[in-house]
């Protein structure tokens, strides 16, 4: 009875241990390895059958990248687990595996070579959980691997050269965001890696967005006296649409009361965490605010990002109780809907949240 016993536990262990790896690869290495083929192959050598990854538009977008198929890569990890430690046989295995990589092709979620090379991955990383000991704190080495991968190729394009049209009073505040601390930059990727949004929005592709929310400004075909950028983002993108559309730009920062108007790169992986992972929104107050009188103005308040609207809402109220504005456009390049809770109109153009802008990582 014991023998048994002891026996059931260790089936039990084993196959926890199977499904644990099974979900750390199909919810954060996979993505990982995604983000690492983003960055370093062409968008149309990686991106999903899917229609809606057709578009150029989407390059940006991690659920368009299908290179490697989780799905294979998961259900290899999984089959082959099972057949190394004689719980299922060679068959079996390989049907499971069949099974799934035709219903990821048929449906037009991946290609064929996505989901060889999904299978193959998933069959070497069954082998090191086999073969050796300590066989997920290597798989986690590769991972963390490819994420510092990553971050070196993101960085050469972070670090590349500030348009002409951003305002060089903006320049300290880019350089300080570029300046990230490397665990800000390995967090961002990682959570990322959960989320499976926008990981990267290079200038050239920001510019073809503001030009994109341009078109819908003078759509809504009402005169505007001055655009209001909120910082760092949005004050650093109202230096575009305020040039193309020849307004006055004024800036105003917010930030969170706990930072007392100093909010370091240290809290920037906690604002991540609070605006994507928590409903935590907390309280924030104005740190830099406008002198000139808006009173009956019509204004373009501009963010690079709204998720849980609490910046653009508080600014949107100091424009309307303190500075009398008639007339607010709320705007944004990226809005992460389900998250937003808010009761403002928010005219956007991306409907998500991206977490590394041209200028840095801390936002």
């Amino acid at each position: 009875m014991k023998l048994q016993n002891t026996q059931l536990l260790t089936f039990i262990n084993l196959f926890t241990f199977i499904i644990f790896v099974s979900m750390y690869h199909f919810y954060i290495h996979n993505s990982l390895e995604k983000i690492f083929s983003q960055v370093y192959f062409e968008y149309d050598k990686v991106k999903r059958p899917l229609p809606k990854c057709k578009s150029g538009d989407n390059s940006s977008l991690l659920g368009c990248i299908g290179m490697p198929s989780g799905h294979a890569e998961t259900s290899s990890v999984f089959s082959f687990l099972l057949y190394f430690y004689k719980i299922i046989p060679l068959w079996v295995c390989l049907l499971i595996i069949f099974i799934v990589s035709t219903q990821r092709i048929i449906s037009y979620k991946h290609t064929l070579l996505q989901v060889v090379v999904g299978a193959a991955l998933g069959f070497i990383y069954a082998i090191i959980y086999k073969k050796f000991t300590l066989g997920f704190i290597i798989v986690l080495i590769i991972g963390l691997l490819l994420t510092v991968l990553s971050i070196h190729k993101i960085d050469r394009q972070v670090y590349g050269p500030i348009p002409s049209w951003v305002d060089k009073s903006m320049y300290d505040s880019i350089k300080k965001k570029q300046c990230s601390p490397f665990y800000i930059k390995v967090g961002t990727i990682y959570c990322n890696a959960l989320l499976q949004k926008r990981s990267f929005i290079s200038w050239n592709e920001l510019e073809k967005y503001l030009d994109k929310m341009i078109d819908k400004i003078n759509n809504s075909e009402i005169k505007y006296d001055a655009v209001v950028g909120i910082k760092t983002g949005g004050a650093i993108i109202s230096d575009y649409i305020s040039l193309k559309l020849g307004l006055p730009n004024y800036k105003i920062k917010l930030t969170r009361e706990e930072y007392n108007c100093d909010k370091k790169s240290s809290d920037t992986l906690d604002d991540i965490i609070k605006k994507n992972l928590t409903k935590v929104k907390g309280e924030y107050t104005i740190c830099e605010s406008i002198d000139d009188n808006l009173e009956g103005k019509n204004i373009i308040l501009v963010d690079e990002l709204v998720s849980t609207g609490k910046t653009m809402e508080e600014s949107y109220n100091y424009l309307k109780q303190q500075k009398y504005v008639h007339i607010i456009y709320p705007t944004c390049i990226g809005f992460y809907k389900s998250k937003y809770k808010g009761s403002l109109h928010i005219n956007n153009i991306l409907n998500e949240t991206v977490f590394i802008w041209p200028w840095g990582y801390d936002n």
